[in-house]
């Protein structure tokens, strides 16, 4: 069964908020880290935005079970190999310690598992399929992450 990766993100949001909210007990507050949250949430969204451009230049399928037909190397791609995932999982991070609850942080760690053991190596074995030594060669230089 496939899940799409903003679904999962939704997923993650809605554990970390129902964590937070059903056990309270563990809540902490830190003003500091709210607006810690807050940032991560803006720049998880900003990458998102600015990977999405790429793939509209280059008219290319944002879908992870979609076929690419352009290799994209520039933008976030410079830096990591899931820029689209990386945004995602720094607004769940974000949603987590804006609801300042050490527990709200299941969510985020969900969401970094399935991303990263039913998504992502997906995503690769196709683009190795697609691109080759090109995508090959890419895979040894950029990290998966950071």
């Amino acid at each position: 069964m496939f899940i799409p990766p903003p679904l999962l993100l939704l997923i993650a949001i809605g554990i970390s908020l129902l964590v937070s909210r059903l056990i309270p007990s563990f809540a902490f507050a830190n003003q500091p880290l709210s607006i810690l949250g807050l940032v991560l949430i803006t720049l998880g969204i900003g990458l998102f935005l600015w990977t999405v451009q790429f793939f509209e230049k280059h008219k290319t399928t944002l879908h992870p079970r979609g076929k690419p037909s352009s290799f994209i190397t520039e933008g976030p791609y410079r830096w990591t190999r899931n820029p689209i995932y990386l945004g995602f999982f720094l607004v769940a991070l974000g949603t987590a310690l804006f609801f300042a609850n050490i527990l709200a942080i299941v969510g985020p760690i969900l969401f970094f598992f399935f991303i990263s053991t039913f998504i992502i190596p997906f995503e690769e074995e196709t683009l190795g399929r697609t691109f080759g030594k090109t995508y090959q060669s890419y895979r040894k230089r950029i990290r998966r992450w950071i």
